[in-house]
């Protein structure tokens, strides 16, 4: 009992959306035993089934079609699944995922001799403590109109981004003091509005001027990677926070995007267009700083044509704009900054 209990706090105490798969497989670890080998897999079109994840041991066995077919079988109402292959003693449950989710998570895993309809009962409610704690912070962190990431997720994500990577530098510090995702690529943010957006407002209502909205995130959705976040920060204006190698394939990457909203067709509205403002995530940014250095490439966008994608520090470079002059935080007498980041 006390492992179960201790099992339901790790899964209900993860505040992250894209840690929590990873908190319920230590979950599953620490209800069967640290012998025991678990999984993670994704499931995306019929049998599109790779492994995410692992905790404990690798799954060697979990490529063959054994377990692929095995996989395949879950569904998420269908509760445990329990088979035998390979002589492993093996069970798997589908996890509960948000109606916009483009794939779905089953846990896999392995006891190998043991039994392991022994704990189906346990696991199966880990799961569904699992979709509860999805459902919890889809509540609280998307948007309810383009089901984005929301306004107030976005000084967490952030912070998150500059803290948890910090170890991408050789010495624990940020490399060249540049923002890095998860792959160790630099970060990169843009702002992106709707062009002439109160014009389709005042044109065909209030209701076609959601529709926009809700097929734009649908598009970005689409266009960007899982890996990147997306956020809807109110009104007409959205925000991006990808990783790329260097500013040539963020612009790419952000170009792509404004071409699918030029070529979309938005009903009854027609052709829509949007600009976009992008910049460089700094190891020593905040968040109202980056914003705002996006946010003046956006507006130069806006002011020179619109339907155009610009970047903050190539506008800097060709003297096209003067440079953004970051807020001062206050800082203690006795803090020495300099030896936090070398």
């Amino acid at each position: 009992m006390l492992s179960l209990l201790k099992s339901v706090e790790t899964i209900s105490s993860c505040r992250d959306r894209g840690r929590l798969p990873c908190a319920f497989s230590r979950a599953v670890v620490s209800l069967l035993g640290e012998s025991a080998d678990v999984g993670i897999f994704v499931r995306g079109a019929p049998g599109d089934v790779v492994l995410r994840m692992v905790c404990g041991e690798t799954l060697a066995h979990a490529e063959q079609s054994g377990w692929r077919d095995f996989i395949e079988e879950a569904r998420v109402d269908g509760g445990v699944k329990i088979r035998t292959i390979d002589g492993h003693n093996c069970g798997a449950v589908a996890l509960h995922s948000s109606e916009l989710a483009t794939e779905q998570l089953i846990l896999g895993y392995d006891l190998g001799q043991g039994n392991p309809a022994q704990h189906v009962e346990e696991i199966d409610c880990l799961a569904r403590i699992y979709g509860s704690q999805i459902e919890l912070l889809d509540y609280s962190e998307l948007d309810t109109l383009t089901h984005l990431l929301n306004r107030k997720t976005f000084d967490e994500t952030f912070d998150r981004l500059l803290t948890s990577h910090a170890e991408h530098g050789a010495d624990g510090r940020f490399s060249d003091r540049r923002g890095y995702a998860e792959d160790g690529s630099p970060a990169w943010l843009c702002v992106v509005d709707v062009d002439h957006f109160k014009r389709v407002n005042d044109s065909f209502g209030h209701l076609f001027g959601d529709e926009v909205l809700l097929r734009m995130g649908e598009l970005m959705r689409k266009t960007f990677r899982g890996g990147d976040r997306l956020f809807r920060f109110g009104g007409e204006e959205f925000v991006v926070i990808l990783n790329a190698a260097d500013e040539r394939l963020a612009a790419a990457s952000f170009n792509r995007f404004r071409l699918s909203v030029e070529s979309h067709e938005f009903p009854q509205v027609g052709q829509v267009t949007c600009s976009i403002g992008f910049t460089a995530v700094s190891a020593m940014d905040v968040p109202t700083d980056v914003v705002g250095r996006a946010d003046e490439a956006l507006y130069f966008a806006k002011e020179h044509g619109r339907n155009q994608v610009c970047c903050y520090e190539q506008l800097v470079t060709e003297g096209a704009i003067e440079k953004h002059a970051p807020a001062e935080a206050p800082v203690a007498d006795d803090f020495d900054i300099d030896a936090l980041f070398g």
